[in-house]
């Protein structure tokens, strides 16, 4: 999905749906429509259909338009497969796809304050010699929602959110420099360039002196 570069703000439900859709258009071979014409032909399965069917304010503060906002986010997930079990499987392997999809979505889960509740509604049927598989997952998203007619429009910026580049994490320590002991005159470098930590220059009469009283390195992964 090509990010939309906007420069207004968007009401809650469209900022969700728009970073529900970029989640599920990530999983390969998933044909995803929103909000979608409810006719999915053969052609396109397996499929998604999503919608915001239903939004709910509720005031957080007197006065002031703010409020915590409930989403109903609809997702239709259609399958076929040639018997009912193959459909079933398909089916299940589809949900966890979806489910994994939207819940470590940067954009998506970054946003809200929590994720409510999940339904999700499965039905099996034959027509003709295939067998349709279908499952209705209604997310309930909750995010803080604000009006206020003093704000300044956003700058031009992608939605939904790029996640930041992220660096792996290779090790981490812990050091320990007391006030006591301490040596009073000696001069040492710190085994770790840790600001604003810095040693009590010499001669002193109390710690840290830089030199570590304890210490604990661990190399990751383990």
């Amino acid at each position: 999905m090509t990010a939309l570069i906007v420069s207004e703000p968007m009401l809650a439900r469209r900022q969700v749906r728009l970073a529900a859709v970029a989640a599920l258009q990530a999983i390969p071979g998933l044909f995803v429509q929103s909000p979608g014409d409810w006719n999915t032909p053969p052609s396109n399965l397996p499929a998604a259909l999503l919608r915001v069917s239903a939004e709910r304010k509720d005031s957080v503060v007197q006065q002031m338009p703010e409020f915590t906002t409930s989403v109903t986010l609809d997702i239709d997930l259609r399958v076929q497969a040639a018997t009912a079990e193959a459909a079933q499987d398909a089916l299940e392997a589809l949900g966890y796809q979806v489910e994994q999809a939207l819940f470590t979505n940067y954009s998506l889960v970054g946003m809200l304050q929590q994720i409510s509740g999940v339904d999700v509604d499965v039905e099996i049927s034959s027509e003709g010699r295939e067998h349709l598989g279908g499952a209705r997952l209604r997310v309930n998203c909750e995010l803080f929602e604000a009006f206020d007619p003093s704000a300044v429009a956003p700058a031009l910026t992608p939605w939904p959110v790029v996640p930041p580049a992220t660096v792996p994490l290779t090790s981490t320590g812990i050091h320990l420099d007391m006030d006591a002991p301490f040596d009073p005159s000696g001069t040492y470098t710190p085994s770790v360039d840790a600001p604003p930590y810095t040693p009590t220059p010499a001669p002193r009469t109390t710690g840290p002196d830089g030199r570590d009283e304890a210490a604990l390195d661990i190399t990751l992964p383990q």
